[in-house]
């Protein structure tokens, strides 16, 4: 369950990062590397998208709706040829990690 937790990690460097390039940039780098972490060696699809979700929700909290673009999950389209259909099992997943990046919000993981 910890482990949508990392991605929001790796935005929080992007975040860091910010000076040596646009945050979508950094942002679409960080989607691609977190799918195929999870593609080769997580725990799949499901949590891919639970940690992009999270990202996602934060993203958008931030006010920043290129980083938010950037972390559609495109990667996963392009894995599956673009057939939406066979991502539809998976799209609840995507809303357990939009929930998750709420409660970060919540909990203070936001500007004030």
């Amino acid at each position: 369950m910890l482990e949508p937790l990392l991605f929001p990690l790796l935005l929080a460097v992007a975040f860091r990062l910010r000076r040596l390039a646009p945050l979508f940039a950094l942002g679409f780098w960080a989607n691609l590397l977190w799918f195929v972490y999870q593609n080769e060696w997580g725990s799949g699809w499901l949590t891919y998208l639970r940690g992009l979700g999270a990202g996602l929700f934060l993203a958008a909290g931030y006010g920043e709706p290129l980083l938010a673009w950037s972390l559609l999950p495109w990667p996963l389209l392009l894995y599956a040829k673009l057939q939406v259909r066979e991502l539809l099992p998976y799209l609840p997943g995507l809303t357990e990690g939009l929930g998750l990046g709420l409660l970060l919000y919540l909990l203070g993981f936001r500007r004030r």
